[in-house]
């Protein structure tokens, strides 16, 4: 060997022996801060500490320890949105203010109480993350504008750098433009859904109907289909062991349940009929969701994890009823499959009385993390103040579940009677009961298994106070100065259709449009229990508790 191989050979092992050597540092620092260390339940303090952190307002059906994470320092939790299992078992969370951050023990009683920083996006001028997946060392992130992938190079949980992977569809900045429920399929491809566009005042161009989709991604990003149609306001979706995808989909406008649906491919699930009219009949949902309102996240439980005899099931979390800040629940739902191909389900309560949840996620540890978004500012944007946390469902055998909860709960006061005041009240003429058409307000089928009696009466005595999403009060000025108040049915480049008072609806020419607002009031006016004694709006509420849920 000559004098210059033996240098490069040296150099070359020097070079290694100092990435040995900092890798050993970096290990041990990990270690000795706690950092990257799954959280143990070997520790003397792990029961003591899950006792001292459990939420007892939770209302859990199995024996579930719903602990609520002591993150004290690091990072501010700000309206949690989505989680994601990273290397290692270690959880990711990312905030809707943009940060994402690791959570980490660093008092070593087995709880995670520390928030690291790993990203924040808005660095890159993106908005909005509302889902996670890790592919290797690499995280994406979907955001308003893009799908961005964050990585880890050197392995201190801090990213050290980015790349944009895919960014090839519409998107405005308006607040209903978000992207969901990122996931890798069997094949490796890129899952995401892009939430409709029918709600928005000004979309942007989308000559191939990619928004209320389901795309499909290469895995370098480089190339995509459209996968599935007719999507509202899909939040996730999951495989399974068998490599079958569901996704679910919140109730409003054409959707008439809080709804779980298998996917089939080029599929049309219903949603804003207008822009895929050359769909051909909708699919309708294989399942209706009746455990909470507004499906959120959710992930299957593995097929090796018990949890309490679940394993394989799918978990589902929900938001909430719009406004309604104190709701919130969490379902799961056995999947059996048929010889024909398609899916029987039946959906059991898990946990409720843990307000407004946003995502779902099995840990290496074999629990539960629950993110809860919290309350949210107008326009679905970020609340004024850090909002939120993180929960750890845990399986402890000793825990004795809550009494299951009962939809069919007793009706107070005169139905019939109650009955007669709702169409005395003319609050037929602007609400649907049974689904079978679309009005100026929200159909209130099954309203009684969402709201109760004080939420109920509630939302008639102050209607300003909680407007479901898609019934905004939107005012449009044209430009020959009339004034067109109501809700909006759907809209694209060319027009927008509007659902007026006397549920008329009216198509508008962009052309003709001045300008087109959303105002904070609701359309149902106020007042409307003026004149009635309290037996009177004791039986209207009896009559809206006792209406046949479309579920």
């Amino acid at each position: 060997m000559n004098s210059g191989n033996l240098i490069i050979n040296y150099l070359v092992q020097l070079r290694n022996g100092i990435l040995i050597f900092n890798l050993f540092i970096f290990i041990f620092l990990n270690l000795a801060c706690g950092e990257g260390k799954l959280p143990s339940k070997d520790t003397g303090e792990w029961e003591t500490a899950v006792k001292e952190n459990i939420d007892t307002t939770v209302r859990v059906y199995g024996r579930y320890a719903a602990v609520k994470l002591p993150i004290r320092n690091g990072v501010k939790l700000w309206n949690p949105t989505a989680i994601a299992e990273g290397p290692g078992g270690v959880m990711y969370v990312a905030n809707y203010t943009g940060e994402i951050f690791s959570l980490q023990d660093t008092d070593g009683d087995g709880l995670e109480d520390f928030a690291k920083l790993y990203c924040n996006v808005i660095n890159d001028s993106l908005r909005y993350p509302t889902s996670m997946v890790f592919r290797g060392n690499e995280l994406f992130v979907a955001t308003t504008q893009e799908i961005r992938v964050y990585e880890d190079v050197d392995a201190d949980l801090i990213a050290d750098k980015s790349y944009t992977f895919f960014n090839d569809f519409p998107y405005t900045m308006h607040y209903f433009d978000w992207t969901f429920g990122l996931e890798f399929g069997p094949d490796g491809y890129v899952f995401a859904i892009l939430c409709t566009d029918a709600l928005n005042d000004n979309p942007a161009p989308d000559p191939n109907r990619l928004r209320g989709s389901i795309l499909k991604i290469a895995p370098n990003g480089q190339s995509h289909e459209r996968y599935a149609t007719g999507l509202r306001y899909a939040y996730d979706l999951a495989f399974n062991e068998k490599g079958d995808l569901f996704f679910n989909d919140n109730r409003g406008n054409e959707n008439k349940y809080e709804e779980l649906n298998y996917v089939v491919k080029s599929g049309f699930y219903g949603n804003n009929p207008n822009k895929y009219e050359d769909q051909g009949k909708a699919i309708e949902p294989f399942l209706r969701l009746q455990y909470g309102y507004a499906p959120v996240g959710m992930d299957f439980n593995d097929k090796l994890n018990d949890f309490d005899r679940t394993s394989g099931d799918l978990f589902i979390a929900f938001y909430g009823p719009d406004g309604q800040w104190e709701d919130g629940s969490i379902s799961r739902v056995h999947l059996v499959k048929n010889e024909d191909g398609t899916y029987e389900g039946k959906e059991f309560p898990i946990a409720d009385k843990i307000a407004k949840l946003s995502d779902l996620e099995f840990g290496k540890t074999g629990d539960l993390y629950v993110s809860q978004f919290g309350t949210e500012g107008a326009y679905h944007i970020p609340y004024k103040n850090p909002m939120g946390a993180i929960y750890r469902f845990i399986y402890m055998p000793s825990i004795e579940p809550d009494n299951p909860k009962d939809n069919t709960a007793a009706v107070e006061g005169n139905v019939h009677h109650g009955e007669g005041v709702f169409k005395s009240r003319a609050c037929m003429t602007c609400h649907s009961i049974d689904g079978s058409k679309q009005l100026l307000g929200p159909d209130l089928g099954g309203i009684g298994t969402l709201l109760q009696g004080g939420q109920l009466l509630e939302s008639i005595t102050d209607p300003n106070r909680n407007i479901k999403t898609g019934f905004d009060h939107i005012k449009i000025k044209k430009n020959d100065g009339t004034i067109i108040d109501g809700r909006m049915v759907t809209s694209n480049k060319e027009y927008i259709v509007m659902m007026t008072i006397g549920n008329e609806e009216i198509k508008i020419g962009r052309k003709d449009i001045q300008s087109s607002n959303m105002i904070k009031t609701s359309l149902m006016p106020e007042g409307l229990l003026n004149g009635l004694t309290d037996s009177d709006i004791k039986d209207l509420l009896g009559y809206l508790r006792s209406l046949e849920g479309v579920n």
